[in-house]
């Protein structure tokens, strides 16, 4: 494979993996504050779901609606898949470099 075709097909995976997210989802379970809440009465806990972001060292956390969760998750899985696709990318250019020598 000639190095333009390499380089292109890692950039049409690269934009495959689009959108994404660096972020996990975070699910939590505990009581309501509403008196006599039925759910809680039976020990059962209510679950929410967040998202959760880190930058800088700081970690961020945002609600999560349950409608939003499944994509959340898709979005997290292709910022991985991006994460694989620019090692890549950093290998065939580490390559090129070193043929300069």
């Amino acid at each position: 494979m000639t190095k333009s075709k390499r380089f292109a097909l890692l950039q049409r995976r690269l934009k495959d993996c689009s959108p994404f997210i660096r972020s996990s989802v975070v699910v939590t379970r505990k009581p309501c504050i509403r008196k006599g809440c039925p759910a809680c009465k039976e020990g059962r806990k209510h679950e929410s779901c967040y998202l959760a972001v880190t930058k800088n060292g700081k970690t961020s956390v945002r609600y999560l609606p349950k409608g939003l969760v499944e994509e959340a998750r898709r979005q997290k899985e292709n910022y991985r898949k991006a994460q694989e696709v620019l090692d890549e990318m950093s290998e065939f250019w580490i390559e090129e470099l070193l043929k300069k020598d």
